[in-house]
C-alpha cells in the first residue's frame, strides 16, 4: 500500500537535495507570511513497493520535480523541527553545528531547547582559540586597563548581538518571517544588495581566520606531541633547541627569541634542502620534522579527506569536545596558580615580576576581543530553536556573561603567576611550556583532536555560503568543492609557514570584520528600522554612530601598535 506524505524512508543524510532550478527561487532571502505560503499537493512516496509508471498521467520532468522536492523539504525539517513551516533561507546552517551537546533527549517534543541549553550553546560557540591568546592580549593593553576592556568590549558586543536578535521583529510588512530570517536577509531588505553581499563577504572573511589560527595551532600541537613521542624512543637525545641547557622556573620558559621571520623561514628551507643533499648523515628527524615547513604540510595532507564530506553530521558529534577543552584550560591555568603562585609587582618597573597597569599597545587586546566575543553571524540559528524566545535577551546576557568570566579567569591566572617578565608570554599560552610538562602535553593532544573535529565544520560554513552566493546551492560538484578547499587550505598552509602568529592573525581579522559585522552592520540596521518606524532620534544617532567610528578606530589601531 502506498503511503501520502511520507517523505521516504532512507535517513541518509547525503542525498542530493537539488536538481536545476530557477536560481531566483534558491536565492529567495525572505519568507512570504504565513497566510501566503502555498499550499503543496500530497507527495505519493513509491521508493521500494514495485508500482509501474505505465497509466500514470504525471510525465516523469514532474515526477522528478517532486521527489526533489520532497528531499528538500525533509531537510530543512530536520535543521528546525519546531517550526511550523518549511523554509527555505539564503544560506542555512544546521543548528548542530552550533550546539553544546547535539542529541535529541535535550529538547522536547516539539524541537525546543531549554534556556540551558541556549546558554551554553551561545557560550560553547564563542569560546574558541582566543582562550590561548588571552593572557598574551592582557599583557598587551597593561593588568588593570586589560581587565576593564575585556569587560567593556563583552558588553559592547552583547549590544550589538542583541540588535542582530531583535533585527527581524516588526518588518513583516517587508516579507520577513522574524522566525526564520537570518541578518542577511535584513541587511538585504533594509541595506540593499550592497549589505547582504558585505554580511556574507565579512561573515566568510570570519571564518577564514579561524581556519587559519587552527591551523598555526593544530601545526604547533602537532609538531611538539611528535617531538614528546620521538623523546620518548631516543631518551638521550634531544631534538628541542629550547630544552637544551635551561634551568626551568614553574616549568616556564620565554619562547620569543626563538620565533623565526618569515624571511629567515625561506633561508631554512633552502638551507636543509642544501643539507639533505649533501649530508645524508644528519638527522633525518630533525629536516622532516619543522614547525615552520613540514609539519603543516603533513597536517594538510592528513586532513584534506575530512574537508570533502557532503554532509558535517558526524563532525557535530564531537562538539562536546569544545565545552571538555574549555574545562581542562581553566583547570590547568589555575593549577600553575597554584604551583608558581602570585608573582605580581605594581611599583618595581626593574623587577622581573613587575606588571604595568597600562599599556598604549591595548588595541591588541580590543582587536582580539572583537573575533572572541564574535557570535552575530550564529546567534539567529542558535536562539531559533529557543522553547522561551521571551528569554532570548536574558540568555544572550547570561551567555557573554559567562564568556567573559572565562577570558578574565584564565587570563587573570596566567598573568598572574607568570615568574618571569610579562613580555615572555607567548600569543599560545601553551608555548611558555616545555613538552616535559605533562599538563601542557596533555592539553596539546586534547586540543588537537578537537580541533580536527571542528576544522571541517568551518570549512562547511565557508563552503555553503560561498557556493549558495555563486550557484544558488551548497554541493555543486565534488570537484568545485575539492577546488575551493584546496584554495583554503593553501593559505592556511601559507600562514602556518611564514606568519605564525595567532595573536596577530587573530586582531586582524577581529578588527577588520568587527568592523562591519561587529560594529557597522547592526547599527545601521537598527538605525534604519528606527528611521522607517519614526522614531530615529538625534541621540540615538549619535550613540550609534559612535559605536561605527569606535569599531574604525579599532582596524586602524592594529596598524599603528
Amino acid at each position: 500500500m502506498s503511503s501520502y506524505g511520507a517523505i521516504g524512508v532512507n535517513e541518509n543524510d547525503t542525498d542530493p537535495l537539488i536538481v536545476e532550478e530557477s536560481r531566483n527561487e534558491r536565492r529567495r532571502a525572505v519568507s512570504l507570511s504565513e497566510s501566503a505560503v502555498p499550499h503543496r499537493q500530497p507527495y505519493l512516496f513509491t521508493g521500494g513497493l514495485g508500482l509501474s509508471r505505465e497509466g500514470s498521467t504525471v510525465s516523469l520532468q514532474d515526477e522528478n520535480r517532486e521527489q526533489n522536492m520532497a528531499l528538500r523539504y525533509r531537510l530543512y525539517s530536520r535543521l528546525d523541527p519546531g517550526g511550523r513551516q518549511l523554509l527555505m533561507p539564503a544560506h542555512v546552517f544546521p543548528s548542530e553545528v552550533f550546539s553544546i551537546l547535539p542529541f535529541d533527549e535535550l529538547k522536547d517534543q516539539s524541537g525546543k531547547q531549554n534556556s540551558i541549553i541556549t546558554i551554553f550553546s551561545i557560550w560553547n560557540t564563542m569560546m574558541g582559540t582566543s582562550l590561548l591568546a588571552m593572557p598574551w592580549a592582557l599583557q598587551q593593553a597593561g593588568f588593570a586597563f586589560g581587565l576593564i576592556l575585556i569587560l567593556g568590549m563583552a558588553a559592547l558586543c552583547f549590544y550589538t548581538a542583541y540588535i542582530v536578535v531583535q533585527s527581524p521583529k516588526g518588518l513583516s510588512h517587508l516579507g520577513i518571517d522574524s522566525a526564520s530570517a537570518e541578518f542577511t536577509d535584513v541587511c538585504k531588505v533594509l541595506l540593499g544588495k550592497y549589505g547582504e553581499m558585505s554580511a556574507l563577504v565579512f561573515s566568510v572573511l570570519v571564518l577564514l581566520g579561524g581556519v587559519f589560527v587552527y591551523w598555526v595551532l593544530m601545526s604547533n600541537f602537532l609538531y611538539y606531541t611528535g617531538n614528546v613521542f620521538y623523546e620518548a624512543l631516543q631518551p638521550n637525545s634531544s631534538t628541542i633547541p629550547i630544552m637544551e641547557n635551561r634551568s626551568f622556573t614553574c616549568d616556564v620558559f620565554c619562547p620569543k627569541e626563538f620565533e623565526k621571520r618569515p624571511e629567515e623561514v625561506w633561508y631554512n628551507l633552502v638551507e636543509e634542502m642544501t643539507e639533505t643533499a649533501a649530508d645524508s648523515t644528519s638527522n633525518t628527524f630533525d629536516k622532516f620534522w619543522s614547525l615552520q615547513g613540514t609539519v603543516p604540510i603533513y597536517l594538510a595532507i592528513l586532513l584534506f579527506p575530512l574537508l570533502n564530506f557532503k554532509s558535517p553530521t558526524f563532525f557535530t558529534k564531537f562538539n562536546v569536545l569544545g565545552t571538555g577543552s574549555v574545562m581542562y584550560l581553566l583547570v590547568f591555568t589555575f593549577s600553575k596558580l597554584l604551583e608558581c603562585g602570585v608573582n605580581l609587582d605594581f611599583h618595581n618597573k626593574n623587577s622581573i615580576h613587575y606588571a604595568a597597569l597600562f599599556n598604549w599597545k591595548f588595541p591588541a587586546l580590543t582587536g582580539t576581543l572583537t573575533l572572541s566575543y564574535f557570535i552575530h553571524n550564529a546567534v539567529l540559528t542558535i536562539l531559533r530553536n529557543q522553547k522561551n524566545p521571551e528569554n532570548n535577551a536574558r540568555d544572550l546576557s547570561i551567555g557573554y556573561g559567562l564568556v567573559a568570566f572565562c577570558y578574565v579567569f584564565i587570563a587573570t591566572c596566567f598573568y598572574t603567576a607568570f615568574p618571569v617578565e610579562r613580555t615572555c608570554i607567548s600569543d599560545n599560552f601553551l608555548n611558555n611550556f616545555g613538552s616535559g610538562d605533562v599538563l601542557s602535553s596533555v592539553a596539546r593532544v586534547f586540543l588537537l583532536f578537537q580541533m580536527i573535529t571542528v576544522l571541517p565544520l568551518l570549512v562547511y560554513l565557508i563552503r555553503t555560503q560561498v557556493f549558495y552566493a555563486i550557484y544558488g546551492e551548497t554541493w555543486p560538484g565534488l570537484w568545485k568543492v575539492m577546488l575551493l578547499n584546496i584554495c583554503v587550505m593553501l593559505l592556511a598552509v601559507s600562514i602556518a609557514v611564514f606568519y605564525p602568529r595567532v595573536g596577530s592573525i587573530l586582531r586582524y581579522v577581529g578588527a577588520f570584520s568587527g568592523l562591519l559585522y561587529v560594529f557597522a552592520l547592526p547599527c545601521l540596521v537598527y538605525m534604519t528600522k528606527r528611521r522607517l518606524e519614526g522614531t530615529l532620534t538625534q541621540p540615538v544617532r549619535y550613540i550609534h554612530t559612535a559605536i561605527v567610528a569606535a569599531g574604525l578606530v579599532n582596524l586602524i589601531a592594529q596598524f599603528v601598535i
